[in-house]
């Protein structure tokens, strides 16, 4: 009898661990699915503000056409999409133009497991470009040795900008933090000769 039911009852186990496997799957489907959409809504308000303060462009719908993940060595630590929207007008659903941006995600670490990715979008892009680097990325569109070689020479040129530009966001940083830290200075240091110059007034009582 015993014999009959270990069978049985390793089947049960492996049904339950199944079962648990799908349903985490599905969860975890789910999940993502759900942040996706968060992303996308970001991204979206990110890009809407982006056309109001650039291009005074506002009451616009966003439709996405195209979301791209850049990828490469030099995106090995960054997340930098090309990203090509519909902006439609609000009111009467009507086309206005297809533009594309360079959105990139910025995550920082919040304590000690909780991180939080910020969303910018760096600048808009010339859209034929874009298309056809997607296009070309996806491979979908077939290159000449020669074509490879200026592509190639493009993305290193576009490194360097990016890298040059990092340092002038960074030298730029640490000029107001220098600045920061020298007013701070020179206010403890007024704060300190007001106090050391300041009388102590210490009441007496005459005899």
């Amino acid at each position: 009898m015993s014999e009959l039911m270990t069978p049985a009852i390793i089947g049960v186990v492996i049904v339950i661990v199944l079962i648990f496997i799908v349903v985490s799957s599905i969860t975890s489907k789910k999940a993502q699915k759900v942040e996706q959409q968060k992303r996308k809504k970001i991204v979206r308000e990110e890009i809407k503000s982006y056309l109001s303060k650039s291009n005074n462009l506002k009451n616009v719908k966003l439709e996405y056409e195209k979301v791209y993940a850049r990828k490469g060595p030099e995106y090995k630590y960054r997340d930098v999409f090309d990203v090509v929207v519909n902006i439609f007008e609000a009111k009467t659903n009507k086309l206005m133009a297809t533009r594309s941006f360079e959105v990139e995600g910025i995550t920082t670490k919040e304590g000690k497991k909780n991180y939080t990715t910020t969303w910018q979008v760096n600048k808009e892009l010339e859209l034929e470009d874009t298309r056809k680097r997607i296009a070309i990325a996806e491979k979908k569109v077939k290159l000449t040795k020669e074509e490879k070689k200026v592509l190639k020479e493009e993305e290193k040129l576009r490194l360097v900008e990016q890298k040059t530009q990092m340092k002038e966001e960074l030298k730029t940083l640490k000029e107001v933090n220098s600045k920061q830290k020298n007013d701070l200075e020179s206010k403890h240091q007024i704060d300190k000769a007001i106090k050391d110059t300041t009388v102590k007034f210490i009441p007496r009582r005459n005899k």
